[in-house]
């Protein structure tokens, strides 16, 4: 538990530091995808009520999707690949159960090995 714990405070750091760059590529908005992607987050984790009230906390609003979006010139193309990795993952982590919440917790921690090497300009955490 301690160790999920600690993930969410790391992953915190990314969402909420310039981690969350819009792309002008055309591409989906990441700031956008990462506020849908927590949202789901905390309605997957709903079934746990031991850490459900940790991914309440990760909800962005509109200011923070947008101050998101104003610092995107800061990620690399490189940055913007390791964020749309870490949300496809954390996208792919299953509705959470309290019979399986140690599974479902590695399975979470595991998509923070996917945010790895995102640059400190960008919000990276070590």
């Amino acid at each position: 538990m301690k160790k999920l714990l600690i993930s969410l405070v790391a992953t915190s750091s990314l969402v909420f530091g310039a981690g969350c760059g819009g792309d002008d590529d055309g591409d989906e908005d990441l700031c956008q995808e990462t506020a849908n992607t927590y949202n789901s987050l905390a309605d997957k984790a709903e079934g746990c009520p031991e850490i459900a009230d940790f991914f309440s906390l990760f909800e962005l609003s509109e200011e923070d999707i947008n101050v998101c979006r104003e610092s995107m010139d800061s990620c690399t193309d490189s940055d913007k690949d390791k964020i749309r990795a870490f949300l496809d993952c954390l996208n792919d982590v299953p509705r959470c159960q309290s019979s399986n919440l140690e599974a479902w917790a590695a399975e979470f921690e595991a998509c923070d090995e996917k945010s790895q090497g995102i640059s400190d300009a960008c919000g990276g955490v070590e």
